[in-house]
């Protein structure tokens, strides 16, 4: 029997790679930033049942606010694979996903971006299916990829930083001018647990003003 937890796996899986897995087959094979964010293992440092806490912060868009969000892995599978569950924000703003089975990759750029979408969905009265499909483009072709250095716990780690304009040049950008230039960065790190490092979403503002809004999650530790 197919539990409900591997179907929600599935079903964003599907809806985060469908588009740029038409273009891989086209192109004969799917880009790099999709491999590192989508098809990557992240969670194989993970060797024991725990929590990955992450640090919430919205500046913007408001009073802006300070949250968390936890990714627990419940169990490691006899494969290798994971049970998750999450905690993604508290009180008013707390977003429900069901629990994960059988996962082996780290499915908070994921449940980000959803959460991101339904943002824009909310304040624009767009569709949440425009929106995800831009920037399911920009992973596959549009993607910038650059090496850096990060500090965690003192320590320096290499970590790769993947950054999308998914606005940029969109034929529909007067219909969303705020979001034209917003942008999305990726902070990939094989040696933090369950290797992202950060995600920030930022729609800027007029030239020398702080941001319009900005979103960021960065991790900041393990427990039990």
């Amino acid at each position: 029997m197919i539990r409900s937890g591997e179907i929600l796996a599935a079903c964003l899986v599907v809806a985060w790679l469908a588009l740029g897995s038409a273009f891989a087959a086209q192109e004969g094979e799917w880009s790099r930033a999709q491999i590192l964010l989508f098809d990557t293992p992240h969670l194989e440092n993970v060797t024991t049942p725990l929590t990955l806490s992450y640090d919430f912060r919205q500046r913007g868009g408001g009073a802006g606010f300070e949250d968390k969000v936890d990714l627990i892995v419940t169990e490691i599978l006899p494969d290798g694979r994971r049970n998750l569950e999450f905690r993604f924000l508290s009180g008013e703003r707390k977003r429900v996903f069901q629990p994960i089975s059988g996962f082996s990759g780290n499915p908070l750029v994921m449940l980000f971006l959803q959460w991101d979408v339904d943002q824009m969905k909310e304040a624009t009265g767009g569709s949440a299916r425009y929106f995800r499909n831009r920037i399911r483009y920009a992973f596959y072709d549009r993607a910038e990829l650059e090496e850096v250095e990060i500090e965690l716990a003192g320590k320096a780690l290499a970590a790769t930083r993947v950054t999308i304009r998914p606005f940029a040049g969109d034929p529909l950008r007067d219909r969303f001018p705020d979001y034209e230039q917003k942008y999305y960065e990726f902070v990939m790190a094989p040696e933090v647990p369950g290797g992202i490092y950060r995600i920030k979403a930022v729609t800027p503002a007029a030239e020398g003003a702080d941001p319009r809004r900005e979103e960021t999650v960065t991790f900041s530790g393990e427990g039990t």
